[in-house]
């Protein structure tokens, strides 16, 4: 049972965790899955989803999966703000990065 915390690549905000999508929770999913979840509770439509397994550190579209599920226990609480940098700074310090999520246009 997992659970995503996804942190857009160029705004650096928290742009979705699958324990709260539109109020529903999603923990039997994949991180592609988790972002095309994402962009679709915003309104993104007619994306590809590609999983690498690195972090391009680029300004590449696409989103930083972190499992906050980890250590038998959530390492972070509810996130109220996706663009408080304590809350972003705790995912990233305290979540076990996963992989990246490409995002590309559908041609």
């Amino acid at each position: 049972m997992a659970r995503y915390i996804l942190i857009d690549n160029c705004s650096g905000y928290i742009y979705g965790d699958t324990a709260d999508i539109d109020g529903k929770s999603y923990f039997h999913i994949s991180p592609v899955e988790a972002a095309r979840l994402v962009d679709e509770s915003i309104g993104e439509y007619g994306r590809t989803y590609t999983e690498q397994s690195h972090d391009p550190r680029a300004t590449v579209d696409g989103y930083h999966v972190y499992r906050a599920d980890v250590r038998g226990s959530d390492a972070v609480g509810n996130i109220p703000d996706g663009q408080d940098q304590e809350m972003i700074e705790a995912v990233t310090r305290d979540c076990e990065y996963v992989c990246f999520v490409a995002t590309s246009r559908d041609e």
